[in-house]
């Protein structure tokens, strides 16, 4: 497998869904103003132009203004012009990033829901530390460090479980049929589950809901390979569900493309001039070659979940069904200032591409049978994508990328809330021959 010098993490910062590069130096000595001397003169004067203004406005305006506040609104405005995704990020601001990254959080294993006003132990981590207490799926926590969470909210009621790594936390546990019982967990850094599976209707389904898990590929083997044996040695089909997947760690969407690719190309990243660009390859050996496979997509489905689906589609491996994706094809490199105190630059540097070539940036991956998940009620739905962002970053291709409402498949006005039709469909393609004549209809 081919890899760039430098690693990427595609993460989701709120609807941003910034691709980011981990930090790279830039030099105090490097010439930002490397043009014709013209060029240079013309830049040095607007230059003088902006310390007019804000000499101007320190001295003149009707209130007193934070010189400091003004210059980094005045950058960030700057850089607001060229995609949503450019940023300055202030000294402070940095430093507290670079120091999150150098502690440990962690937490106590565990994911929850609320029901009867309390926290519910939907799913205990087996070797996670609330595991190790004794605490179980179907347990509730009445208690965190003896404050009732009784009636809060989700997220403010489970705050307090989270903390730095090796502190412990009391927490007062329910179990239907006992008495209330205090345990202490020792807090660490818990790796959730990477992937979700089963077998519905005799066809493997695994649902990944982030790849920012360094152990993702690992757990989705394991996990295939459970479906392997569930199915008798050999899987009829699979449903591969990136639903809302907003992104995560471009190595774990690579590896997870060898496990469906017999090598071969899984994206290239293409910066401003050609020495800017790299192609990345999965390795060979796949998993069942003969195996169908569906890949579920909608218009949260981003970054690395696009880079897979891309990949699947564009190498003939599967058929991709859904709705088009959300369209983060760009990566964020993240450059320190070495001028004291100079925080950090978050600009955008690279383009993405599928195997055939396609830009993801704001065009995102087009399904090749566009499948709804609610009936037609005559309403159009408007999603928020990557184009939706004031000064989205351009795709190459300026070709119209217009939803195709036409040829949609719909669910049935009577269809079962509770059923996924999107799913539903999927596994039905699998399950008679069509799904070959899908392939063979993409040129496959």
């Amino acid at each position: 497998m081919m890899m760039k010098k430098r690693s990427r993490l595609i993460t989701a910062l709120s609807a941003a869904l910034l691709l980011t590069v981990p930090l790279l130096a830039y030099g105090q000595s490097q010439d930002i103003l490397a043009n014709s001397p013209a060029e240079d003169a013309a830049t040095i004067e607007q230059l003088k132009i902006f310390g007019d203004v804000l000499a101007i406005v320190k001295d003149q305006y009707v209130d007193e203004v934070d010189d400091a506040k003004l210059i980094e609104t005045a950058l960030n405005g700057a850089l607001a012009s060229l995609d949503p995704h450019s940023s300055y990020v202030p000294p402070v601001e940095y430093e507290e990033q670079v120091e999150t990254n150098r502690r440990e959080y962690g937490g106590i294993g565990v994911e929850v829901v609320s029901e009867n006003e309390l926290i519910k132990i939907n799913y205990a981590v087996e070797d996670g530390p609330a595991y190790k207490a004794g605490v179980r799926s179907g347990d509730y926590i009445t208690r965190v460090e003896g404050v009732s969470i009784r009636g809060k909210i989700l997220d403010d009621a489970v705050e307090g479980l989270r903390g730095i790594k090796g502190d412990p936390v009391t927490i007062t546990i329910l179990t239907p049929g006992q008495t209330p019982r205090d345990v202490v967990v020792i807090r660490d850094q818990v790796r959730g589950r990477a992937v979700r599976h089963r077998m519905i209707r005799d066809i493997g389904y695994i649902f990944i809901e982030t790849f920012s898990n360094d152990k993702l590929t690992r757990d989705t083997l394991v996990a295939l390979e459970a479906l392997q044996a569930e199915a008798g040695g050999k899987l009829p089909g699979l449903v591969i569900d990136l639903r809302g997947n907003r992104g995560g760690l471009l190595n774990e969407s690579i590896s997870i493309s060898s496990l469906f690719l017999d090598g071969g190309e899984v994206l290239s990243s293409r910066g401003r001039t050609p020495d800017d660009s790299e192609r990345y390859h999965a390795e060979a050996g796949e998993f069942q070659p003969d195996m169908p496979i569906m890949v579920l997509i909608n218009s949260g489905s981003a970054s690395a979940a696009e880079i897979v689906a891309g990949a699947i589609q564009d190498r003939g491996r599967g058929i991709v069904l859904g709705s088009r994706s959300f369209g983060k094809g760009s990566v964020q490199s993240v450059i320190p200032l070495v001028t004291d105190g100079g925080g950090a630059l978050r600009l955008t540097t690279e383009r993405y591409y599928t195997p055939s070539g396609k830009s993801i940036q704001g065009r995102g991956i087009v399904p090749d049978i566009k499948v709804a998940s609610f009936p037609d009620n005559g309403d159009r739905r408007k999603r928020f994508r990557e184009g939706s962002f004031r000064n989205a970053l351009s795709n190459p291709d300026d070709s119209s990328i217009e939803d195709d409402f036409e040829n949609v498949t719909y669910p049935p006005e009577n269809w079962d809330e509770d059923k996924d039709f999107q799913l539903e469909t999927a596994i039905d393609i699998l399950k008679t021959s069509r799904y070959r004549t899908l392939l063979a209809e993409q040129g496959w």
